[in-house]
């Protein structure tokens, strides 16, 4: 109901961001994961269309998401053809490295999930193939994110980095 809700609120207000907040509380751990698999695209949606708060708020449930082994397909098939945009150097920190954990998760959930996803099974706009799929643009914006002045976005970039080359 609540995922309900968030489609339904007007984007960026106030209602919006309380029910994220709870959302975000409900996914700690992965009881409620199940009953938010439908609301993916439209937290991917939120994710680019929403004010900075708001995208914030998403990538903590996102994260939260990522973290749980069993959400990964659910996660990979969604179409997200913005998400490469939030890897760069002028985003905001805390965008840029709630993103970068979102793609750690996801790495590591397909390194120790042998056999949870083959390439020909996602559409070019989706998670996997954006984060996974060996795309030249997102490997380009890794190595730039390399240079960023903070050293928690250069670790996380490292970390993703080094998941990559172990595939």
């Amino acid at each position: 109901q609540v995922c309900k809700e968030i489609e339904l609120s007007p984007l960026n207000s106030d209602l919006q961001l309380a029910e994220l907040r709870l959302l975000t509380n409900m996914s700690v751990t992965n009881d409620y994961h199940h009953m938010m698999t439908n609301a993916i695209p439209c937290f991917l949606h939120l994710l680019s269309e929403g004010d900075e708060r708001t995208q914030i708020q998403v990538l903590k449930v996102l994260v939260n998401l990522s973290a749980n082994p069993a959400m990964t397909r659910h996660l990979f098939s969604a179409q997200a053809p913005l998400l490469l945009s939030l890897f760069d150097n002028c985003i905001n920190k805390e965008i840029l490295l709630r993103a970068l954990m979102f793609a750690a998760n996801l790495n590591e959930n397909m390194k120790n999930e042998e056999g949870i996803v083959t390439q020909g099974q996602y559409s070019e706009d989706s998670v996997f193939s954006l984060l996974c799929g060996h795309s030249t643009q997102y490997t380009k914006k890794l190595v730039c994110l390399l240079n960023h002045h903070d050293m928690e976005v250069k670790e996380q970039v490292a970390k993703i980095i080094t998941q990559l080359r172990g595939d």
